[in-house]
């Protein structure tokens, strides 16, 4: 009998609420988006971040860079991974909807895999991983269906333009390896990315969003920037020390699932079988390109930890989260 242990839950559980979190912030983009330009959308919502997230850093550790490596670091996640990518997000989700653009980004597991193996050393790409992608990119082909004409191509380009910056940030900061603590990147990062983004915001001539604060877009708002931009990247970086790298990206995978139910619940949008054929290629691309089938790592991976769960409750090991 497959038993779970206190640590096993919490994980399980942490996984599903980040793809919750993260999967509802795609609708709450679509909804604030309605009454917010897209720059000053994202550009505040990290400046706030950036300032909780940063104090948490203060708090609990290092905060201050040292080196031109950590230094590099942090102008990957400002320009790339806040500014790039959320900044294409947020205009790109300005002419899709939420759950669409919430499949374009599960792609980003594929990009980042192709692009390391291509940059880094140790994990040069081979035929496989170049087969991945191109079901990735059938899968988003099949979502902006092109003949139809009922989808944005520009949309759909926007958000796969910064997804694939996305994946050159990540995979930056992977080669860099820096040794700054994982909260202080992030406070960095937003306070740079958020300015980029309000400059960008200015220079495009958006008016200020003074019903932010009073509006429809406030719950939005707050829900990105409290709840997916302090909690829901906290709860990820937990979920990263206990499960790595390589299972942490699944949740890429569960996040257009929960933004179309939210999606479908909130706004009453069903989802369509077009969205859901794309997603299914999409996921085919990425078992192709980790080389593995996810589900039988997962149910490997349940199998080792039922078998260490065991051995600690006979006193045998000590059990850690990381393990």
């Amino acid at each position: 009998m497959l038993r779970w242990s206190t640590s096993q839950l919490l994980t399980g559980i942490l996984f599903v609420s980040v793809a919750w979190i993260w999967g509802g912030s795609f609708v709450a983009i679509e909804v604030g988006l309605s009454s917010v330009p897209p720059f000053w959308f994202a550009g505040l919502r990290y400046l706030l971040a950036g300032v909780v997230v940063s104090a948490v850093a203060v708090v609990t550790g290092r905060f201050r860079p040292s080196g031109w490596t950590e230094w590099l670091s942090v102008g990957l996640v400002g320009v790339f991974v806040v500014a790039g990518y959320h900044g294409l997000l947020y205009l790109g989700t300005a002419a899709v909807s939420g759950a669409i653009a919430a499949v374009v980004v599960s792609l980003s597991p594929v990009l980042t895999t192709v692009v390391a193996g291509a940059v880094l050393a140790e994990e040069s790409p081979d035929l496989v991983d170049g087969l991945g992608l191109l079901f990735g990119l059938a899968g988003v082909a099949v979502i902006a269906d092109p003949g139809s004409g009922n989808v944005p191509l520009v949309g759909v380009a926007l958000v796969f333009v910064g997804v694939s910056l996305f994946a050159v940030g990540s995979v930056g900061i992977r080669a860099l390896d820096s040794g700054l603590p994982a909260a202080a990147l992030q406070g960095w990062g937003m306070l740079l990315g958020s300015t980029l983004l309000i400059v960008t915001a200015l220079l495009r001539g958006e008016a200020f969003p003074t019903g932010i604060v009073s509006g429809g877009a406030t719950l939005p708002f707050l829900y990105l920037t409290l709840v997916a931009g302090v909690v829901g990247y906290l709860v990820y970086f937990e979920l990263l020390s206990r499960i790595g790298p390589v299972r942490v990206n699944l949740v890429a995978y569960l996040e257009p699932v929960t933004a179309a139910m939210v999606a479908w619940g909130v706004l009453g949008h069903a989802p369509t079988a077009t969205t859901a054929a794309g997603f299914l290629l999409v996921f085919t691309g990425f078992a192709l390109a980790t080389g593995i089938d996810p589900l039988a790592r997962i149910r490997s991976e349940l199998e080792v930890s039922v078998q260490q769960s065991d051995l600690a409750d006979s006193g045998a090991v000590e059990h850690h989260p990381a393990d």
